[in-house]
C-alpha cells in the first residue's frame, strides 16, 4: 500500500465488478430540510453497492444562496459565510474526485507526492453560462510524464470531471394531490459576450488515501470515501457533495422556511447511480453520476398547487449548480509540478492513454 491507497483492493473490486454487472452498480441519495432563514441541512442516506447497504451518516450544512466572495475579486474574512453553498460543494467534490483519480495513478506507478492540491474553478458569465477549469499542483518525486499520466486519469476515469464534462438529464418529480413530473434537458448554450463576471474557487488538499480537506470562501470542508470504495469513511464522499448541491439549491427555490416545532416542514431528496465499471473497470462503461432524480416534498403537498412545481421550474432555468451538472462543460485542466507549470496534452489526445486499467479510481 502506498500514499494509503490499495490497489490490490482496487483489482479484486475490478475483477469482482467485472464478472458480475448488478454489483457496480451504486446508488447514492441525500435529503435536505430548511434549518434557518438562509440555509437548510442535508443528510446522507444509506448507499446501495450491489446487494450491499452502506450507512452514511454524514450532514453537511448548505446555504441557499452564493456567498459573500461571489465576485472576480474573491476574498476570505470576516464577511465570508460559514458553510457552503451549492457551488461550493460541487468544487469540493470536483478537486476532492480529481484527487483520488491522481494519486490512485501516481501510486500506481510507485510515486509518493509530497504534496498535492487541486484548485477547482467555476467562472459564470453575464448570462449565467458556467466555465469550469481546475489546477493541479504537484511537489515531491513525481516524473513530468508521470504527472501528465495522472492528469490523463483524472479526465478520463475521474467521476467528477465527467460528471461535469458531459450532458446529464435532470429528472424531478413534486410530491403533491397529483404528483407533477418534470424534466430537464442539457443544453448547449452559446453566448456572445464570454466576459466572466462572477468567479467561484476552491482549495482541496489531498491528506492520505480518498481523505481530502477543502477550503471554499474561507469554508472548510473535508471529503472520503466509504470503506468499501477504499476510504477511511471520515467525511462524505464527492458523489454525495454533488447531490447535496442539487438538494440544496432545489429547495432554497421551492420553501427556505424552517418549520416551526412540530409542524412540516418542505424536503428535497436528491438521487443518483454510477456504474463502477467505468470508474474502476476496464470494460467501456459510463463513468460519471447518472439517474439524478430530485424529488420536492411541500410542507403541505394538498396545498401545494402549482407553486411547487413553478419553483422548480425555476430552479431549471436559474440554477447555477444545476446548469453546471446539466450541462456539457469543456474543463480546463493545468498542471503545475514542483512551481513549474507542465504543458499537458489535449484531452482528445490523452484519452487514448491507459484509461483502461482496473486501477482507475473516480
Amino acid at each position: 500500500m502506498l500514499n494509503g491507497v490499495d490497489l490490490r483492493a482496487r483489482e479484486s473490486l475490478a475483477e469482482q465488478i467485472g464478472e458480475d454487472s448488478w454489483e457496480a452498480q451504486l446508488s447514492i441519495g441525500v435529503a435536505a430540510q430548511p434549518a434557518a432563514a438562509d440555509r437548510c441541512r442535508v443528510r446522507t442516506e444509506p448507499m446501495r453497492l450491489g446487494s450491499t447497504r452502506v450507512a452514511r451518516a454524514f450532514g453537511i450544512d448548505q446555504r441557499f444562496g452564493p456567498g459573500s466572495a461571489d465576485c472576480l475579486d474573491q476574498r476570505s474574512g470576516p464577511g465570508a459565510a460559514d458553510c457552503l453553498d451549492p457551488v461550493g460543494s460541487l468544487l469540493v467534490a470536483l478537486g476532492a474526485s480529481v484527487a483520488d483519480s491522481v494519486v490512485t495513478e501516481l501510486s500506481a506507478a510507485g510515486c509518493g507526492p509530497a504534496l498535492l492540491e487541486v484548485l477547482p474553478c467555476a467562472e459564470f458569465t453575464a448570462d449565467g453560462t458556467g466555465r469550469l477549469s481546475y489546477e493541479i499542483r504537484l511537489d515531491g518525486e513525481v516524473p513530468a510524464e508521470q504527472a501528465r499520466r495522472a492528469v490523463a486519469a483524472a479526465r478520463a476515469r475521474g467521476t467528477a470531471h465527467r460528471t461535469l464534462e458531459e450532458p446529464n438529464d435532470i429528472k424531478a418529480v413534486v410530491q403533491t394531490a397529483r404528483d407533477v413530473h418534470l424534466a430537464s434537458p442539457p443544453t448547449d448554450r452559446a453566448t456572445a459576450d464570454r466576459t466572466a463576471v462572477r468567479r467561484r474557487t476552491a482549495r482541496v488538499m489531498w491528506e492520505i488515501g480518498t481523505h481530502v480537506l477543502a477550503e471554499v470562501d474561507g469554508v472548510h470542508a473535508e471529503s472520503d470515501q466509504p470503506k468499501q470504495l477504499f476510504g477511511a469513511d471520515l467525511a462524505p464522499s464527492a458523489q454525495e457533495y454533488f447531490l447535496a448541491a442539487l438538494a440544496a439549491e432545489a429547495l432554497g427555490f421551492a420553501d427556505q422556511r424552517a418549520a416551526a416545532p412540530g409542524e412540516p416542514a418542505a424536503s428535497v431528496h436528491a438521487s443518483g447511480r454510477i456504474d463502477l465499471r467505468g470508474p474502476y473497470s476496464t470494460q467501456d462503461a459510463p463513468v460519471g453520476l447518472r439517474n439524478i432524480l430530485v424529488q420536492l416534498l411541500p410542507a403541505d403537498p394538498t396545498r401545494a398547487g402549482e407553486a411547487a412545481p413553478d419553483a422548480v421550474r425555476r430552479w431549471f432555468a436559474e440554477g447555477d449548480a444545476l446548469r453546471l451538472v446539466r450541462d456539457p462543460h469543456p474543463i480546463e485542466v493545468r498542471l503545475v509540478l514542483d512551481g513549474t507549470p507542465v504543458p499537458v496534452p489535449h484531452p482528445e489526445n490523452d484519452r487514448t492513454t491507459d484509461t483502461k486499467e482496473p486501477h482507475r479510481a473516480p
